[in-house]
């Protein structure tokens, strides 16, 4: 028998509001990190079937960002499409996390090193000051959601950076997925941690020193595997 689409949200969660869903990126993106808030917070478990209608009045939304919401959740496996406008909850796994962070870093790394060699100083003053605007602040209640912006352009800029065109296409097959995990990253320490990652690696790229820049920007990512890899372990 199918899960009912509202379940309750374990203790300590936090659940999904329609209020949330802002003007700051398109619309079926909000949906999206909503849903994948709702996955990854145990809000939606594995098996939980969530329809195009019921969502879209959950939010306050039509269907169509829904719509897109879920396929792409279906193109990074969390959810199975079904007739009837309808999509089972897969879930995300730790060897989902593992799996997604190694591709990361085989992808990135060596997109880093490439960077190095072609970011200009135009390419990396928005960077950089949006970096330092950051510092410090994470415990402000906007933080999280200017991170994750943050770190979208960050690493948007170095892939299309490196000059390989479909190296910059793999990069971005998973961008909305980051994005919504940086979202759920909460830990003020952890995120101000990461801060400190990306300035390392701008500095390698401002040094134009590739081999320094794939090696930070691989432990950054390492770092933040294993801190995923805690946080879904935790909440299993």
């Amino acid at each position: 028998m199918a899960t009912k689409v509202r379940h309750k949200p374990k203790a300590q969660t936090e659940t999904v509001r329609a209020d949330e869903l802002t003007d700051e990126e398109p619309l079926s993106e909000a949906v999206y990190h909503r849903l994948l808030q709702g996955i990854l917070a145990g809000q939606y478990s594995p098996g939980t079937v969530l329809s195009e209608l019921g969502v879209a009045r959950e939010f306050g939304v039509s269907r169509m960002p829904v719509h897109d919401a879920l396929r792409q959740l279906a193109k990074d496996g969390l959810v199975q499409r079904e007739r009837n406008c309808r999509a089972r909850v897969a879930g995300i796994t730790i060897d989902d996390v593992f799996e997604i962070f190694e591709l990361r870093k085989f992808l990135e790394g060596p997109a880093a090193e490439l960077a190095a060699g072609r970011l200009d100083a135009r390419q990396m003053a928005p960077l950089q000051a949006a970096a330092r605007s950051l510092q410090g602040k994470a415990k402000l209640k906007s933080w999280t959601s200017q991170w994750a912006q943050f770190d979208d352009l960050f690493h948007t800029t170095i892939a299309q950076a490196s000059g390989n065109r479909r190296l910059a296409q793999d990069i971005g097959r998973y961008r909305l997925l980051h994005k919504g995990l940086n979202r759920a990253a909460t830990e003020p320490d952890s995120l101000q941690q990461a801060m400190h990652e990306h300035l390392s690696i701008l500095e390698a790229l401002e040094a134009k020193d590739g081999r320094l820049a794939r090696e930070r920007m691989v432990g950054h990512i390492t770092a933040w595997q294993e801190y995923f890899i805690r946080t879904i372990s935790s909440a299993q």
